[in-house]
């Protein structure tokens, strides 16, 4: 039964991996979906954006912006301590093929995907707690690049905090990555079941992922768009 539930964990990552084998391969973790039709009141229903909150909107901004390349939508100043700003990539094209304005992206919000919404109130006296240090119900964050071993050289010289480096498994049973990933200290011992999850791993390409942190300590993962292959 343990077993079972970190398979099921291992599910989200495994939608934003290539299959390694083709669905006749017993080996193959991927149950391909066979749903029918949304329901027609859905139609046109789509997945925008998600929210984080922060006590350090600079910070992130910077983050997201400067380092990741997004572009800012709007900073919403509802009050003096309340702030909504919206971030995301360039969707004229790829980031940086399809250059869009902050006022363009603004005006296309309700038709892009992808966006991050950050959110401060900056009289708080809540210390949030991120991901890599408490299992929450958030994750992470994934984001697709042409190539990971640039964007790993690239993030490390920007003095990015790297959690798991490309080409590297994950190792042991505590941690940040483990934390983010529900199956850290707090998920309690279960050391069978996590033996077998670091072994399960290379069934969807895991140790090619590129894992940092942004500076509230939230997980984001990076893939490469096509599957690659890397010396040791």
């Amino acid at each position: 039964m343990l077993q079972y539930t970190f398979a099921l964990f291992l599910l989200p990552y495994a939608l934003g991996c290539t299959p390694r084998s083709d669905t006749n391969d017993s080996s193959n973790p991927f149950v391909i979906g066979d749903d029918g039709p949304a329901p027609t009141a859905t139609l046109g229903y789509s997945l925008t954006h998600f929210g984080l909150l922060t006590t350090n909107l600079t910070r992130m901004k910077h983050f997201y912006g400067d380092i990741l390349g997004m572009r800012l939508l709007f900073d919403a100043y509802l009050t003096p301590e309340f702030t909504v700003t919206y971030m995301g990539y360039a969707q004229g094209g790829r980031n940086g093929t399809g250059f869009q304005t902050g006022a363009e992206m603004f005006r296309d919000k309700n038709n892009l995907n992808g966006l991050i919404e950050l959110i401060q109130f900056n009289v708080s006296e809540d210390h949030l707690i991120a991901t890599t240090k408490r299992s929450n119900t958030f994750s992470h964050i994934g984001i697709i690049v042409p190539n990971v071993e640039k964007a790993q050289d690239y993030l490390e010289e920007q003095g990015v905090k790297i959690l798991k480096r490309i080409t590297e498994p994950i190792t042991g049973f505590t941690g940040p990555i483990q934390n983010a990933l529900g199956v850290g200290e707090f998920a309690g011992e279960f050391i069978a079941a996590k033996k077998t999850l670091l072994k399960a791993q290379t069934l969807i390409g895991w140790e090619m992922f590129l894992l940092i942190e942004d500076p509230d300590g939230n997980l984001v993962e990076i893939q490469q768009q096509e599957t690659a292959d890397f010396d040791d």
